[in-house]
């Protein structure tokens, strides 16, 4: 069993002084509450609504869900003979004692019987006080169960809420909440948060949150505000990616004739990551791409590589001909293949393959056996649309690399392994430049890889760092050609 501190031991007891909750809390928790029904089918599709207690007539198969005529809620359909159904969801109020915000946890539990009678009951379980580390320093009562297998909370009324101990196992015991939202602007008036508006946040976003975690990070307060006050909720969630300072579209990627488009639809920070692939305000398209996305894995990498070969219009056109069953990651692959060997994805013929797999197969065949000579000729197509960068001050010069022989020299000169970016410079996912002393071109001096216009890295023999001198000049490079280039 953890220890809990003197300090915090203070704050659960003030909390456990407090026997009220505040205003507007019981019609939360019941508006929550309507969302755990059901419509219970019987026979001859005779259906009845466990919320407002109509019955009607529907179709509708059970494991379907439907919206009740009446109530227009829309519920799971089970069967007439169901002996017991039971909903869970977890609700949070930020609260503050000593000075202290905290986050405490309920439990709203609703079961329906075999009479397709409904009852709800909500307790708290667990408090959260947030600070300025990962750290998450969680207090369970004796409603969450000491067993080491899965945590079962107590809705009994002979538990003692009173009795904390610190939650020390190695699995979350929560993370994502309902977050009360009505009484956080008065609980926050004299923090760090006065003015941030995550009372709007927390309101405009009626799925569950990490509102401890929202509450941490005190170093983002002004990217939550900024979000918050441009009304992109659901963005100021999770506003680690946003550098406040600067035009719209170095904020967000995408122009700001787009800001009407992201406000009325609240976007994700995912959605807005393929907004800025698909350079297009068509929520459709974007809940579209998001299909293929898992908890683990939004395959924004995946869509970015795509779209390097063709537009993501293309990809759902193709996608749908396919009825969504697509693997992906092998129809980037077949793209890749394409490309190197010089097939033209503009014609569907080549981007729309009406068998994947074979397609896939046999271009990857055809590329390994002439992967050199493919790898090859790409450089030097690149360095020839490169060549425009070349950059001359007198005292050094800086030029792309035009083969593999050109990658494989530098390498060893230098002792570095740039020999090894031959692929990712012939794809284009990297510019690969020689930087030399003006009178000496054939020597090595700085090995320069540039992404989007801009120096990524730079290194001398031996992977060491290039002089003050060489560093002005590449920067000077940067400024007055890579970015003019752009």
């Amino acid at each position: 069993m953890g220890y809990i501190t003197v300090a915090h031991r203070k704050i659960l007891r003030q909390l456990d002084s407090i026997s009220y909750f505040p205003n507007g809390w019981d019609k939360f928790v019941k508006n929550q509450a309507i969302h755990h029904n059901l419509i219970i089918k019987s026979s001859k599709n005779q259906c009845y609504c466990t919320n407002c207690h109509t019955t009607f007539i529907s179709t509708k198969k059970v494991n379907e869900e439907m919206k009740c005529p009446n109530c227009n809620n829309k519920y799971l359909i089970k069967r007439s003979n169901l002996k017991h159904y039971k909903f869970k969801d977890y609700l949070s109020i930020l609260d503050k004692a000593n000075d202290t915000l905290v986050v405490r946890y309920f439990e709203l539990r609703t079961i329906i019987d075999a009479n397709h009678n409904a009852t709800s009951s909500v307790v708290e379980f667990g408090r959260e006080i947030p600070d300025k580390t990962r750290n998450r320093a969680v207090y369970v009562n004796d409603r969450v169960s000491r067993c080491q297998g899965c945590i079962f909370i107590s809705h009994s009324n002979y538990c003692d809420e009173n009795n904390w101990r610190e939650y020390t196992r190695n699995y979350s015991l929560i993370d994502y909440s309902i977050a009360f939202p009505n009484n956080i602007k008065n609980i926050v008036k004299d923090t760090p948060f006065k003015y941030s508006n995550i009372w709007n946040v927390v309101k405009h976003s009626p799925f569950y949150i990490d509102l401890a975690k929202l509450i941490q990070n005190t170093s983002e307060i002004s990217k939550v505000e900024m979000l918050a006050k441009l009304k992109l909720y659901k963005l100021a969630l999770n506003a680690y990616w946003c550098n406040p300072k600067g035009s719209f579209q170095s904020i967000f990627g995408v122009p700001k004739t787009f800001y009407p488009f992201m406000k009325r639809n609240n976007i994700t920070y995912r959605q807005l990551k393929i907004l800025r692939l698909l350079q297009e305000p068509n929520i459709k398209k974007i809940h579209y791409l998001e299909t293929f996305a898992s908890y683990y894995n939004d395959e924004i990498d995946t869509f970015e590589e795509i779209s390097k070969y063709i537009k993501l219009d293309r990809f759902i056109q193709y996608s749908k001909m396919k009825h969504h069953k697509i693997d992906i990651h092998m129809y980037k692959d077949y793209l890749r293949f394409a490309k190197l060997l010089g097939l033209d994805l503009k014609n569907n013929r080549y981007a729309f393959p009406k068998n994947l797999k074979e397609s896939h197969d046999e271009l990857e065949k055809q590329y390994e056996i002439n992967n050199k000579k493919i790898i090859n000729l790409a450089i030097v197509k690149r360095s020839n649309e490169l060549l425009k960068n070349t950059f001359n001050d007198g005292k050094f010069i800086v030029l792309p690399a035009t083969s593999i022989k050109d990658l494989q020299n530098e390498s060893s000169q230098q002792n570095n392994c740039v020999r090894t970016y031959a692929e990712k410079y012939a794809e284009g996912f990297c510019d690969i430049y020689f930087m030399r002393n003006a009178k000496k071109p054939g020597k090595s001096l700085v090995t320069v890889e540039v992404r989007h216009n801009k120096v990524v890295q730079s290194r001398i023999k031996n992977n060491k760092c290039p002089t003050d001198q060489q560093l002005q000049f590449l920067k000077s490079w940067e400024q007055n050609v890579l970015k003019g280039a752009a």
